[in-house]
Formats: structure tokens, sequence, C-alpha cells
């Protein structure tokens, strides 16, 4: 790019999150002829919430259009330093793929080429402590590292490293993490700022959790996906009743064996209804369990309920786990509910569909399970479920007939702000 653009670049480095130093640059570029101004401000545009869909159809093929014509050419300066799978936000490239030998390599040339927030770290073993090391990574706001199986001591360098103290987003997934792994991200001063924390697919159990559960820095933590693990519902419990994690809105609790019966035991359980997401999938739930969550006792130190999605796909609720959901009163402000493969027949969708504190959900999942023509009639006879504009159906058992009678009552186009 022409030397004389280093100047708008290193605004736009030394402030990422500010489109009006991009919107300048984009002028400067439409000034020489440089069609990058043009990509600017159609990805700027795209990053704005409210547009029709006509709109964001010309957006999205006047973008194809100029990266079929220029990502070539502007990738190859980064292509050359050994980055792979870059990603185009706001008019730059903002994510990468890397090596650790090569980032420790060509970090300067790199987040000089461009405002880079965004690195899947690969080959990490060789350089685990020195990479945590390069004061490049303060530039970082989200750092992503898969499947390395270097164990707790990937966690114990990522705790220590203060380049990044900057980060937002933390993606330590499939990286055989245990409980000493959870206590060092927990035990962080160099996290604090982060809002999402991922750590799908490890070994970490209650022990951890909890560590999780009692950081003293991770209050602006807003997401936690901890599905695969080996929390248990005591592990699930201790962060559902954390003080500290109050800002924790949207979290994965898949695959963590909460619905074994230890769960009925517990006296806060009924806590995870605080989150506003919540992912419960593929967790043994039946009725029974079910019960010790959304039908809350009467404890006034239990946390309001605000759940807003729900999903319970692939457990063994049964039309008995439908009936428990259908009569809870806590589950009034529902807007998702994701039911699929958990085994429900026609008496569990007649219970849903008669239930008067469902109301609000927008979006029902109820695929593979073994429901005929006649529960569902039930929805279309029901007073209740007028907000429902996504019914997921299964595949097979409906007559042509009821399922296309399901489609043109429930299946209408989300406006936009019921999307999710």
């Amino acid at each position: 790019m022409h030397t004389d653009a280093e100047a708008f670049l290193a605004r736009i480095r030394a402030y990422p999150d500010d489109d009006t130093h991009r919107l300048i640059f984009a002028d400067w570029l439409d000034e020489h002829g440089d069609p990058r101004g043009a990509f600017i401000r159609i990805q700027l545009a795209q990053a704005q919430p409210q547009q029709s869909e006509a709109t964001r159809r010309r957006l999205q093929v006047e973008e194809q259009a100029l990266l079929e014509a220029h990502r070539a050419a502007w990738e190859a300066p980064l292509r050359a330093c050994g980055a792979t799978g870059c990603e185009f936000r706001r008019g730059f490239v903002d994510e990468i793929k890397i090596e650790a030998q090569q980032l420790l390599r060509h970090a300067p040339i790199l987040f000089t080429i461009s405002p880079i927030r965004h690195i899947h770290l690969l080959d990490v073993g060789e350089s685990l402590n020195e990479v945590f090391r390069c004061p490049y990574l303060s530039r970082l706001a989200s750092l992503t590292i898969h499947a390395q199986h270097i164990g707790d001591a990937l966690a114990q360098a990522v705790a220590a490293s203060n380049s990044l103290t900057n980060l937002q987003r933390l993606t330590l997934t499939k990286n055989r993490l245990s409980n000493e792994a959870a206590e060092y991200l927990a035990n962080s001063p160099y996290l604090a700022q982060l809002e999402e924390l991922i750590l799908t697919d490890n070994e970490i159990g209650e022990a951890g959790a909890q560590a999780l559960a009692g950081s003293p820095y991770l209050s602006r933590l807003r997401r936690l996906e901890a599905g695969s693990n080996r929390l248990g519902p005591t592990g699930a419990e201790a962060m559902a009743s954390s003080e500290r994690l109050s800002s924790l809105t949207t979290v994965g609790f898949s695959d963590n064996a909460l619905g074994t019966p230890r769960l009925q035991t517990l006296p806060h359980a009924a806590n995870l209804l605080r989150f506003l997401r919540l992912d419960l999938s593929h967790n043994g739930f039946t009725a029974s369990s079910l019960q010790a969550i959304v039908h809350r006792p009467v404890a006034t130190e239990l946390k309001p309920a605000t759940i807003r999605e729900l999903d319970l796909s692939f457990n063994a609720l049964g039309d008995a786990g439908a009936r428990v959901l259908a009569s809870s009163p806590h589950l009034n402000a529902l807007e998702v509910l994701r039911l699929a493969h958990c085994d429900i027949g026609d008496d569990g969708a007649r219970a849903l569909a008669n239930s008067p504190y469902l109301n609000h959900v927008v979006d029902l999942d109820l695929e593979n399970n073994p429901i005929s023509d006649s529960g569902f009639r039930a929805f279309l006879d029901s007073p209740h479920w007028r907000s429902l504009r996504r019914l997921n159906l299964p595949r097979l058992g409906l007559s042509p007939g009821i399922r296309n009678a399901l489609d043109r009552y429930f299946n209408r186009p989300l406006r936009r702000s019921e999307g999710h």
C-alpha cells in the first residue's frame, strides 16, 4: 500500500475500535482511485444493526465482488509472514491463523500491515513460554488456541502473560485442561478484561468450576462456554450462584452430567435460571432432575429467574419432562426453547401447547420427537403460543396436512427485533 497511507494506518492501529479513522482513510483511498476505500465503507455499513433485507443483500454482493477481485492482493503481505485463514472485518484483515514461531518472527510486520484483533495460535508447544511474552499480543481482543494438547501448562502460560491485559475473548478448547488450569485462569489479574471465556471439551471438574466461580478477576465475564467437561451439578450450581460472576448471562453447560440424582439434593440448583441463555443439552436430565431447576423452592436467597433461552435437547425428558416445563411459572419470559431429541410424545406436546407460562416463546424446536398429528393439533387449538414465529417440526410422523397448517400458522418471517 502507498507509503503516504501510513499516517492513516497508524491512527487506525492506535484506535482500532473507532470507525471514524477508517472512514477518513476510505475517503483518502477514494481520492487515489483505490477500491479498498469502497470495501471499507461496505463492511462498515454491514456492521450497522438496522438494515433492510434488500440493503443487506446488496452489500453482500458488492463485498463479494471486491473480495473476488482483490482478496489475493490484499492478503499477500500477511501470507508472506505465515498467516492463513484471513478474515476481513470493517475493511481490514481482523483475524488470522498463524504458528507461534511465525508470529514471534513476523509480529512487527503483521501488526503494521493490518489492525489484527483476533489470532488463532497454532503449534504453540515448543514456543509456549516465549510466545506469551510477545508484546504485540496486547493488540488483541481475542485469542484462540485449539487442540494443542499441552495441558495445564498452556493455561499457566496464558494466566502469567501481562501481554494479554486487553483480551476480551479467550478460547482454549480441547486442550486437556484440568481443575488446576481453571485455577490458573481464575487467579490471573491479566485476564480482568475478559468478557467471553470458551473452555469447551476439556477435563475441568467441580473444583475448577468452583475456582472460576470464586475468581476476583472475572467480574466482566458475560459468556462462559464449558460444554464437554466434568463440572457435575455441584460445579454448575457454584457458577450459577456466584456473586463474583455477576455479569454472566450466556452459559454453555452441555455434556457435563448435570442431570444426576445429586442435582436434586442441591439447595440452589434453581439459580441456573438466573442466566439469560443456558445450554443444558446432553446432560442426562429426566423429569425429576429438571424439576430441581424449573420448580424453584421458596427460598429468599435464590437469584431471580431471568431465563430467555433454554436448550434441553438430547435429554430423555419424555412426556413427564414436558409437563414439568409446561407447569413452571419461572419460564414465563422464555423466548427460545429447544427440545430436540427429548422423547416427547403426544401427551407432552399437549401439555406444552396448553401451558399458560410459555406465551413469549418465539422459537420452539421439537425436532426428532415422536409427536403425531394429534399432539401438534393442540398447538393449533391452543389459546397460547401467540408469539411463536419459528416451530421446528419432526421430520417423520406428521401428515402433509398438519405440517402445512403448522407452517402456515407458526413459521412466519421473524421481524428483525425478534431474531436470535
